[in-house]
């Protein structure tokens, strides 16, 4: 196994890249096997990502930004005929319902996956990388990334067709939601901003199409209804994702500082965690529970137990509130509670509970701290014990446990192991994936 100190840097380095922090990544070798002449790509034309899309793009469609990164992987599925086949059934079936669609629910079903689309892409990109030398490098660097860690014990060909079915379902869960106003995971934070047959949405839409329907040739098959999930959450002011990105730096930069220089030996856990509890009321801040648990925090931080307190919480409550609970936290510890600037990380994305641990999880592998050392979740009684016995709604939410045990150590206390499977991205939740 990977020590601590390798798997930190090698997240780490991996979620900069997009920053201008890209590094030469050790990767497996992989037999060559025999291909044809690469035949000549032509140059890309139509709409380019913009930086924001591009972030949004890393965080929920970690293979799509990968394949859309200039090499020869992006040749091979630009110019594959297969592929290109069905690029071309949805741009007819765009056109039709540009011209025809009068609301959202129409759009959306035009930009759908359909079923038939995923199983015969699956198929395309199990062939590729059994065929081809450069598809098959792709996924030894997501597996070696550990972006997509609970599928890097299968097979290759069962590893890119499960990331793949991944990354259709988050694009197709984004049109369900915020262009046909389905319901998501939590409806009173994560809803559709608009009806989906308000004239003045269903205007937005279109004329967003319209640009999306200007992807021409040298484009990956892909790329129309990525473009279109990534304008379609940019319509509904849905950037949470992307905020505060990159961790390291802005709130977090003292911390993150501070975190190469930590002598972790002197202490019992890397870091207390402690979930936001949103105000629900317009134009507050905070509510008296978070400041509760933001003091149960300060009191152990305060004993030496661990160097950091990772506050977490998004903007969450009320629905499409101004205020994030993390940077709300964060001003009342070093404020209120005279808690150093740079013992306190900031986690601004989680949207519950069981996100709030998930994303802990990852900032400890982004701040290096050793895997092997335990973490401190400190709440009320009450979400306490909701945490003990949340196993069931972890697997059920998101398909894993983010750590390995879980212990209850006193009525406000429990204590985890951070464990990789943290990074799976999650489809479901293009808010926070």
């Amino acid at each position: 196994m990977r020590s601590a100190f390798n798997i930190g840097l090698c997240l780490l380095l991996s979620l900069t890249a997009l920053t201008g922090y890209g590094q030469h990544k050790k990767k497996k070798t992989v037999k060559a096997k025999p291909k044809a002449k690469t035949a000549v790509v032509a140059k890309a034309v139509g709409p380019a990502y913009t930086s924001a899309q591009q972030l949004q793009m890393r965080k929920s469609f970690y293979l799509l930004y990968v394949l859309e990164r200039n090499g020869a992987a992006h040749n091979v599925v630009v110019k594959d005929a297969a592929l290109n086949a069905i690029a071309k059934d949805r741009q007819e079936r765009l056109a039709a319902a540009y011209a025809s669609c009068g609301d959202g629910t129409c759009m959306g079903q035009a930009f759908a996956w359909t079923p038939e689309e995923i199983s015969a892409v699956a198929d395309e990109f199990k062939r590729l990388t059994v065929s081809d030398n450069d598809m098959a490098q792709i996924v030894e660097r997501l597996k070696i990334e550990s972006r997509y860690p609970l599928y890097n014990n299968d097979a290759d060909t069962t590893f890119i067709r499960k990331a793949w079915e991944d990354v259709a379902a988050g694009m197709n869960h984004i049109f369900r939601v915020y262009l046909q106003g389905g319901a998501p995971r939590y409806p009173k934070i994560d809803s559709i901003s608009f009806r989906p047959n308000d004239a003045a949405f269903v205007q937005k839409v279109k004329t967003a199409t319209q640009q999306v329907m200007a992807v021409g040739a040298g484009s990956t098959f892909f790329k129309q209804p990525l473009m279109g999930s990534l304008e379609a959450l940019e319509i509904n002011g849905r950037d949470e994702a992307i905020r505060y990105e990159p961790l390291y730096k802005g709130a977090n930069a003292a911390p993150f500082a501070k975190s190469r220089r930590i002598n972790w030996n002197a202490y019992k856990f890397t870091s207390i965690m402690v979930p936001g509890s949103g105000p629900g009321k317009p134009g507050k801040t905070m509510d008296t529970m978070g400041m509760y648990r933001c003091g149960l925090a300060a009191d152990m931080y305060n004993k030496g137990i661990a160097p950091f307190i990772i506050v977490s919480g998004g903007h969450v409550h009320p629905y499409k509130t101004p205020f994030c609970e993390a940077i709300e936290m964060k001003k009342y510890m070093v404020s209120k509670l005279g808690i150093p600037d740079s013992a306190v990380i900031i986690e601004p994305h989680a949207r519950h509970t069981t996100t709030n641990i998930r994303n802990a999880v990852r900032l400890a592998y982004l701040f290096n701290m050793p895997a092997a050392k335990p973490m401190l979740i400190v709440s009320d009684q009450f979400q306490s014990l909701a945490i003990e016995k949340m196993a069931i709604r972890f697997m059920n939410e998101l398909g894993y446990l983010p750590y390995e045990g879980l212990e209850r150590k006193s009525p406000t206390e429990n204590v985890i192991m951070p464990d990789l499977r943290a990074w799976q991205q999650d489809p479901e939740d293009p808010l926070d994936p």
